[in-house]
């Protein structure tokens, strides 16, 4: 069977539920693994039961991107089948084998960004944070460096009795990785591509010295970059597979630009501060994945000189370039 077969398992995050994909040959594979809890452990041996398999069948789980909805669940997998290996890419590797410093890494400087806007210190949304990071720590299971297997861009991956590259794609994150069948035109797409509009996080750079990346410049490359594939089926890591792609591709590229053309609209109008912003584009009851657009469009606004910003003693502020 040359198609993927498709697991919704559950997640503790807004979208409800995780996709993860199954090929039966040329040996049971699993790409993404959903989050370390009981409901999505249950989950997965319930539809591995569908295909009169167990975890302990399972010869790889093949990470797309280490976010903890893709991996958290990869450790107890290593732990309960010792036969199966965990295969991530080279720009995931750091993230697979030591994924609390990274997180602690990325927390560290989300945080030193977010202290320019006074108004975010001990506020709701910092908490929110501060809660959302505690409970991606508690679903994300250790994987012992040993049962770890890195691959290239340069490899393929055989998965359904046929070869599929692998293609970097960062913007969600920056060590994303998705995988092409270029024969039947079938894409792996993780959250590169989604049927909604995917939020880039407010990532760190992939070696030190650790910076905040500009996340949505790289969101903008690959959706561009993805465009240009011939592609019939996604297979995404969120919601129902689709087919137009580039229809979804040319509705996302703009809503991003009508999204930063608000922004610059609200800074000409006298909007100077971030949660102004943030609330008018978004409302007063606004979820997380608000925050990382904002500072998206503003990155894109400040690289195309539309504006400039000033720490001041309220915090940073933005006005329109002159």
């Amino acid at each position: 069977m040359n198609t993927p077969i498709r697991i919704e398992l559950p997640t503790i995050f807004g979208m409800k539920t995780v996709n993860a994909y199954l090929f039966l040959e040329p040996t049971p594979t699993l790409v993404d693994c959903g989050e370390q809890t009981d409901k999505s452990w249950q989950v997965l041996q319930q539809a591995l039961a569908k295909h009169h398999l167990t975890i302990q069948d399972l010869s790889r789980v093949i990470i797309t991107h280490a976010h903890v909805d893709h991996i958290g669940m990869a450790g107890k997998i290593a732990a309960e089948s010792p036969k199966t290996e965990i295969w991530v890419s080279e720009y995931a590797y750091n993230w697979a084998v030591n994924p609390t410093k990274m997180n602690n890494i990325r927390q560290q400087v989300m945080q030193e960004y977010m202290q320019l806007f006074p108004q975010f210190v001990d506020s709701p949304f910092q908490q929110m944070m501060v809660h959302l990071y505690k409970t991606v720590q508690t679903a994300w299971g250790e994987i012992p460096a040993e049962r770890v297997r890195k691959f290239t861009l340069k490899e393929q991956l055989r998965l359904g009795n046929l070869d599929w590259e692998i293609i970097y794609a960062p913007g969600h994150c920056n060590h994303q990785t998705c995988f092409y069948q270029p024969e039947t035109k079938q894409m792996i797409s993780a959250d590169m591509l989604l049927s909604i509009t995917p939020s880039p996080v407010i990532d760190v750079t992939l070696e030190p010295p650790y910076k905040r990346e500009k996340s949505l410049h790289q969101m903008i490359d690959s959706l561009r970059q993805f465009a240009a594939i011939d592609i019939d089926q996604v297979y995404p890591g969120h919601y129902e597979p689709f087919q137009n792609h580039r229809e979804v591709i040319q509705k996302q590229l703009d809503r991003i630009t009508m999204r930063k053309n608000q922004c610059l609209d609200l800074i000409k109008a006298g909007t100077q501060d971030f949660f102004g912003l943030l609330t008018q584009l978004y409302g007063k009851n606004f979820t997380l994945p608000a925050i990382p657009m904002l500072v998206g469009y503003l990155d894109l606004l400040a690289a195309e000189n539309l504006i400039v910003s000033e720490k001041t003693a309220q915090g940073l502020k933005y006005s329109p370039q002159t």
